[in-house]
């Protein structure tokens, strides 16, 4: 892929969002629309904007009283964009995206039924300091009983690993994914895994959320 409009099309998450539904595959206007959950209209000047810079074609039409409906692909099974050898180049746009659709996602589970009724502060047993979700001053929450939102959300930066540990751990979380990314569903979950190694420098927070 070298046509600059079309490489920044695919390496901005939140244009490829609607690229998507295309790739390698065969969609109406108004099916792709359906996927992505907006307006056929709303979808119709970005497709001809990915099919003025090569990105799609017009794979067939299907006839019909009045104006045939236009059946659009992908004008190739793989792209590839040329750019730095580094992995985490663009990883930064992907990381604003995917915080704005948390953010999406935290407040539509937050609608959602819970026991939560407050925040408990603290310090375990191990010295480490904890703010969760709670029930009352004594209890936190359990987001794992089976009356709650299927939600997860856990971080925590002072995992300490040796490199094959990190890489079997790395692994594991690919296993997981891929395990549950293909099963399909009636709910669209975002699912966002991140292991990232931390300079020496970087300040310590002993906080687990």
């Amino acid at each position: 892929m070298t046509d600059p409009r079309a490489a920044r099309l695919l390496l901005d998450p939140d244009e490829f969002h609607f690229f998507e539904p295309f790739l390698a595959r065969e969609v109406t206007i108004s099916q792709a629309a359906a996927i992505l959950g907006c307006k056929p209209n709303s979808l119709l000047a970005r497709v001809r904007r990915m099919v003025a810079c090569g990105l799609l074609e017009v794979a067939r039409e299907v006839p019909r009283a009045g104006r045939a409906i236009k059946v659009y692909r992908s004008a190739a099974e793989v792209f590839f964009v040329h750019k730095s050898p580094s992995p985490i180049t663009e990883h930064g746009a992907w990381v604003r995206s995917r915080a704005r659709l948390l953010q999406t996602g935290v407040q539509f589970a937050q609608s959602q039924p819970t026991r939560v009724s407050g925040d408990r502060i603290y310090r375990d047993g191990y010295g480490v300091v904890n703010h969760t979700a709670a029930v009352s001053p004594t209890e936190n929450h359990d987001p794992l009983r089976p009356d709650e939102p299927a939600v997860f959300t856990a971080s925590h930066d002072a995992v300490y690993l040796d490199f094959e540990e990190a890489k079997r751990f790395q692994r594991d979380l690919d296993a997981l994914m891929g395990r549950y990314k293909t099963i399909g569903g009636g709910q669209r979950y975002l699912v966002w895994l991140n292991l990232v190694p931390l300079p020496a420098e970087a300040s310590p927070v002993d906080r687990e959320f």
